[in-house]
Parts: structure tokens; sequence; C-alpha cells
């Protein structure tokens, strides 16, 4: 029981698993967008500001990581926290790979399948995340690429980071004060993508939002006066009996996981003696 509730609580936390490990690849990738030779100086300060708020993220992830870490230490040394805190620090986005990862190492451990089948089942915790990566997404991707699209042109008005992201937070939820707005065809473009999936995304999370505060409670499922009888009864006991093979298999792959660690340590406190 102890090892199903583990379990249990690695499944919760799997979708946020996911979400930091996409916001990861989304750092590592700004960082190499910022020193490709050509882009506009003011669409590298829209990159420049999405780091900063993505880095606020990460000083929530370390921080929250180490307050619910069983043991601080062990997450801290071995289960690479040194480097989630040095992933914080700009000069070294560089250890943020390390949460990809250890993101891979989960998804690994699991299985593809069981993945899908996990953000299928928890579709409405999994919303929200998915909802926050794509507003950060769509809001970067349209005001660099409408800086990109306007720097040509004399007439202008989107000129500076601060416009841009300003612009692109307005168009995707449809207010549009009109104050910033593009004026070439290529920028026209860039806008219409961005009032597109603006309208989605934030479709989305208001239904999302509607489901929370308007769905009913999940009802119990009441337990029969009687047991089932004949076939139904057949199909009651497989079904228990699946679900006891998965839940032991899932327990053997992390008996074999565990003693594998606890072998990799013994041998390495016995090979530390013998260099001293």
């Amino acid at each position: 029981m102890a090892m199903r509730g583990i379990r249990r609580r690695e499944q919760l936390d799997f979708g946020y698993e996911l979400f930091i490990a996409a916001i990861s690849i989304l750092a590592v990738f700004n960082m190499v967008l910022t020193i490709i030779p050509g882009v506009d100086p003011d669409a590298a300060n829209v990159v420049l500001i999405v780091n900063s708020v993505l880095t606020l993220l990460f000083i929530y992830d370390f921080g929250l990581r180490l307050a619910t870490a069983p043991s601080r230490s062990f997450y801290f040394i071995r289960d690479y926290g040194w480097a989630d805190l040095l992933a914080v620090v700009p000069q070294f986005r560089i250890f943020r790979l390390f949460r990809i990862w250890k993101a891979y190492r989960i998804v690994h451990r699991y299985g593809v399948r069981s993945t899908l089948s996990y953000l299928s089942r928890n579709r409405s915790e999994s919303a929200l995340y998915i909802l926050v990566l794509m507003v950060i997404l769509i809001i970067e991707a349209g005001a660099f690429l409408v800086l990109q699209a306007e720097r040509a042109s004399p007439d202008a008005n989107i000129l500076t980071a601060a416009d841009a992201i300003w612009w692109a937070y307005v168009t995707i939820t449809t207010v549009g004060y009109g104050d910033r707005y593009p004026v070439t065809g290529a920028g026209r473009l860039v806008g219409i993508l961005v009032l597109t999936t603006g309208v989605a995304v934030f479709a989305t999370f208001a239904g999302y939002i509607s489901s929370k505060l308007l769905g009913s409670p999940p009802e119990k499922e009441e337990a029969p006066e009687h047991p089932p009888a004949g076939n139904d009864q057949a199909a009651a006991y497989l079904a228990e009996l699946a679900q006891l093979i998965s839940e032991r298999a899932a327990i053997e792959t992390e008996i074999i996981r565990r003693v594998e660690e606890l072998e990799r340590l013994m041998k390495k406190g016995q090979s530390q003696p013998e260099m001293a």
C-alpha cells in the first residue's frame, strides 16, 4: 500500500513535471535564439523579458521541490537540486537541461502510453499547465515576429520590446486598444495568427474556469448491498485481478530500480576506502 501511495503522488505531479520540462526547453531555445546573427535587438529583448518570467517560475519550482522533498540533502545532491539552483542564474541557464533529463527519466519509467493515458484521464489538471504554456509561447512568438516584420517600415509604431509584448497581450485577449498595431503586410499576418490562437486559448481558459466553478462535485460510488452474481461477479473479479497485476508490475519496477541504486551506492562506498 505504501508503494501504491508513492505511485499516486508521483502521478499527481506528473503534469507539473511535463510543464517544467516544456518551459526548460523554451528557455534553452531562447538562449540560442539571442545569439543568432541578424536578429533585431528589440526582438532579442523580447526573449530576455520572457526569460525573466521563466526565471521566476524556476525559482518557484526550486523552492517547491526543496520544501516538499522527503530528504532535502538527497534532492539537492543526488537528485540534481544544485543544478536546479544554478539554472536560476542567467549565466548558468544551460543547467536547465537537467530538468529536461529528469522529465525524460519519468516518462521513460512509465512509458509514453502511460503518459498519454495520464494526460487523458487528468485533462482538467493538465489543461491549466497547457494554457499557461500557450500564453507564454503566443506572447513571445507574436512580439518577436511582429518586431522582425515591422522594423523596416518608417511608419511602424511597434518599436520596442515593451510595445510588442503589450500589443501581443491585448491582441490575444481581444481587447485591442488600438494604440499599437502592425502596418506592414507581414506584421498584419502575424496579428491574424496571434488573434486566432489567442481566441482559442482564452476560450479554452474560460471553459476551464466555468467547469471548475459550476461543475458538480464528483459523486461517491456506493458499494452494492449484495455482490453481483454469475457472469457479473466473474467480470468484477477479473477487473480487480487486472488492476492488482498492473499495480504489482509497477511495484516490481520500482523495487528493481531502488535495489540497483542501493547496489551502486554500496559499490561506491566500497571503492572509496580502497582508494584511500
